[in-house]
């Protein structure tokens, strides 16, 4: 009986796993979101679509070097207050092993630090993840992402509305627990069409980060 209790841990055990990533957040607050220094969203709810684009990273023996994906996320109030609606879009060249691993990894499965343990216990549905083409551009504040005929994103910096000035702003959270350091942009398109999730916010909030590192427990 010990023997099969301890294989049964064996098996069940999470691998140890990495990700350092570009990383383009963008979501439907003003600009500057609320909702990484107080918790509210602007109006009362949360939707956004996220880029990581993995420079390298590993579960276990698997490599992820060069692999990207879109979160696409929808909160009916405040992230915290739950009853989200997740669903991850995985790029299509990734093989049988790296889609577990990333399938593990983005629902939460596998722990660890960043939003993905965090984000899966406040979504009541997790839909499936879909294997799709991503068409990406890492490019600090004019970065973008598609994955065609679903969504589109492209982001820009944020003018000084009275004087048409570029604002170069750095947002610093020592503490943040999806990033540390991020430029603040807004969004010039930021819409999807899907049967479970749709909106359309472009005009609002963005940042852009890279290098962000995540690991397993």
């Amino acid at each position: 009986m010990s023997t099969l209790k301890q294989s049964q841990k064996m098996e069940t055990k999470i691998p140890n796993w990495y990700l350092s990533c570009d990383y383009v957040e963008t979501c439907n607050c003003e600009y500057g979101c609320p909702c990484n220094f107080s918790g509210f969203p602007t109006f009362g709810f949360c939707r956004a679509l996220v880029l990581y684009h993995i420079v390298h990273g590993n579960y276990g023996d698997t490599k992820l070097d060069d692999l990207a994906a879109v979160e696409a996320v929808n909160w009916p109030k405040a992230i915290h207050e739950g009853d989200g609606t997740m669903q991850w879009f995985i790029e299509r060249k990734a093989n049988v092993e790296q889609r577990h691993a990333l399938n593990e990894i983005f629902y939460g499965r596998a722990k660890g630090n960043g939003s993905f343990a965090l984000f899966g216990g406040t979504c009541k549905y997790m839909l499936e993840p879909q294997f799709v083409d991503i068409d990406y551009k890492i490019d600090g504040k004019n970065s973008r992402f598609a994955v065609p005929g679903v969504l589109d994103v492209q982001i820009e910096s944020f003018k000084n509305p009275v004087t048409g000035d570029e604002q170069n702003t750095e947002v610093h959270l020592p503490t943040g627990f999806i990033f540390q350091t991020a430029k603040a942009c807004k969004t010039k398109v930021m819409r999807i069409v899907s049967p479970n999730i749709t909106f359309d916010d472009s005009g609002k909030n963005a940042f852009f980060s890279e290098k962000l590192e995540y690991k397993g427990p």
